[in-house]
C-alpha cells in the first residue's frame, strides 16, 4: 500500500473568509491549521470581480497590504468609488456586507472573529465601550494594524510562540476592535493590584510544571481564579512581565541549565523546554543571551 500523501497546510483555509471575499487566492498558510480559538487569519489576494451584498454573522477585519481601488454600493444599484491606501483597516460587525466591484487584484490580511469570542472579551473589559458597533472604512489605526500583523507573522511561523502568545494577541485584537468600532478613544484602564503572592506562586508552579507543554492563557487564568483580561494585567503588575514573556524566560532558564549537561542533545533540550524545534530554541536563545545555544555550551 502506498503511503498517504503529506497534508498540504495551504489547502486548509477558512470557509468564512471564502464567503466574505468571494473569488480570492490564499497566499500562505492559514491559522485554521493552528486551532486558534475565536478567530481565523489568512493572507489573501482578492481577485477582480463583482460581489453581491452578503449577510454575515461574524465580525471581520481587512488589513490592506497594498493599494486597492474599486467601487462599493451605498444603496442598491448606486456604487461609489473607494481607494484603500496600504496599511489601512476596513472592518464590519455582523450584518450586511455591501456589494462591491473591482477591476484589480487586492492583497489583504483577512481576519474573521466570532461574535461569541468578541462577547467573551467584552465581558472581561473593565469598562465597556459605549454605542453601537460601526463600520470602519480604510482607517489608519496603528494598534489594530500591528496586532493584525503580529497574528499574521505568528501564523506564518507556524505558531511557534505557543498558545498563550496567540491567545493574548487575539484578545488584544478583539478588545481594540471593540473600542475603535464603538468609540474613538479606548476607555482608560484602572490601575490594577498585583496578584496575591499565594496565587502568583500557584500560577508560576503551574508554568514550571508544564514547561514542555503548550500551556494556554485560559488554563493559567483558571489557576488564578480571575478572567483572562484581569489575570494578564494583575500578573504583569506583580512581575513586570506578561504571562507569555515570563513563561519564555522560564523556558530559556531551564534550557540554559540543561546545556551544561552535554548528555542532552539540543533537540531534546528544545522539546523538554517547550520549544517547537531546535531552530525555535536557537532563535529565542540568541535573542535573549546574544549567542547560539551551541556557543554557550562550548563555553561552559
Amino acid at each position: 500500500m502506498e503511503d498517504d500523501p503529506p497534508v498540504d497546510p495551504i489547502r486548509c483555509q477558512s470557509g468564512q473568509i471564502d464567503s466574505l471575499l468571494g473569488l480570492s487566492t490564499l497566499t500562505g498558510p492559514s491559522s485554521i491549521s493552528l486551532g486558534w480559538r475565536g478567530l481565523a487569519v489568512e493572507r489573501r489576494t482578492i481577485q477582480p470581480a463583482e460581489k453581491s451584498e452578503l449577510p454575515i454573522d461574524f465580525h471581520f477585519l481587512l488589513l490592506w497590504t497594498a493599494r486597492a481601488e474599486g467601487e462599493t454600493a451605498r444603496r442598491p444599484g448606486a456604487f461609489v468609488p473607494y481607494k484603500k491606501p496600504p496599511n489601512t483597516i476596513t472592518a464590519f460587525p455582523p450584518g450586511i456586507r455591501p456589494a462591491t466591484r473591482s477591476a484589480m487584484a487586492q492583497d489583504v490580511v483577512a481576519c474573521v472573529i466570532s461574535s461569541e469570542f468578541l462577547q467573551d472579551v467584552e465581558a472581561e473589559l473593565d469598562r465597556r465601550p459605549v454605542g453601537q458597533a460601526r463600520e470602519l472604512y480604510g482607517i489608519d489605526d496603528a494598534a489594530l494594524r500591528e496586532l493584525t500583523l503580529l497574528l499574521a507573522r505568528e501564523m506564518d511561523a507556524g505558531g511557534v510562540g505557543g498558545g498563550i502568545y496567540a491567545e493574548s494577541l487575539s484578545i488584544a485584537l478583539a478588545a481594540r476592535m471593540l473600542c475603535v468600532g464603538r468609540s474613538l478613544q479606548e476607555p482608560k484602564r484602572p490601575d490594577f493590584s498585583p496578584l496575591p503572592r499565594c496565587i502568583l506562586r500557584r500560577v508560576i508552579d503551574r508554568m514550571e510544571a508544564g514547561l514542555d507543554a503548550d500551556l494556554t492563557l485560559a488554563a493559567l487564568a483558571t489557576e488564578s481564579g480571575y478572567s483572562r483580561a484581569h489575570f494578564i494585567r494583575m500578573f504583569k503588575a506583580a512581575t513586570g512581565q506578561t504571562p507569555h514573556r515570563y513563561l519564555l524566560e522560564l523556558r530559556l532558564g531551564r534550557a540554559k541549565s540543561m546545556l551544561v549537561d552535554r548528555a542532552h542533545s539540543l533537540t531534546d533540550i528544545a522539546l523538554a523546554c517547550g520549544f517547537s524545534s531546535h531552530a525555535h530554541l536557537s532563535t529565542a536563545f540568541r535573542s535573549r543571551f546574544g549567542m547560539a545555544p551551541g556557543v554557550y555550551r562550548r563555553g561552559c
